[in-house]
């Protein structure tokens, strides 16, 4: 899913996002569903949330994150390379009304997400010299399709 578009610039500290003009990114953009829960055993799962992450025994950790990344390095081996600076923004779509802090479960799967992509060679690094911004939203409800959606593209160097 590579494409050129207009971006708006939402909670930016540069100038124009008070005005909130759109700026050109050309370069390369790309979605990816990722799942809110990693099974590490028939029975048994992993819920990526910052306070499970915290409990979990070091077995589960590593393996609920073992488990994630091959899943998710098989889903996007054929995404393309990303060489220059990128900003990564994670949208979160819970299962219910649910009152949540929107950065437990996205600072995990972000975690488990960048190291994913890294070892799946789409990014080089997954150090601030490569991302360059990190962004958290909620995308609302959805019930039947519960997810995070990261969106990944190229930002223009200064």
């Amino acid at each position: 899913m590579m494409k050129s578009f207009w971006y708006l610039l939402r909670n930016n500290t540069q100038p124009d996002a008070a005005r909130k003009k759109y700026l050109l990114v050309i370069g390369i953009t790309v979605q990816i569903d990722l799942p809110l829960e990693v099974y590490y055993s028939k029975k048994k799962k992993f819920i990526l949330n910052l306070n499970n992450y915290r409990n979990a025994h070091y077995r589960v950790l590593s393996t609920s994150k073992r488990l994630y990344s091959e899943q998710l390095v098989e889903r996007i081996k054929d995404y393309p390379r990303f060489t220059e600076p990128v900003k990564l923004v994670f949208t979160y779509y819970a299962k219910s009304n649910r009152r949540l802090d929107i950065s437990n479960p996205c600072s995990i799967i972000d975690k488990f997400t960048c190291d994913a992509l890294v070892k799946a060679e789409i990014l080089e690094d997954d150090s601030f010299e490569q991302i360059k911004e990190v962004v958290y939203k909620f995308g609302g409800v959805d019930k039947d399709n519960p997810r995070c959606v990261l969106e990944l593209f190229t930002i223009p160097k200064k």
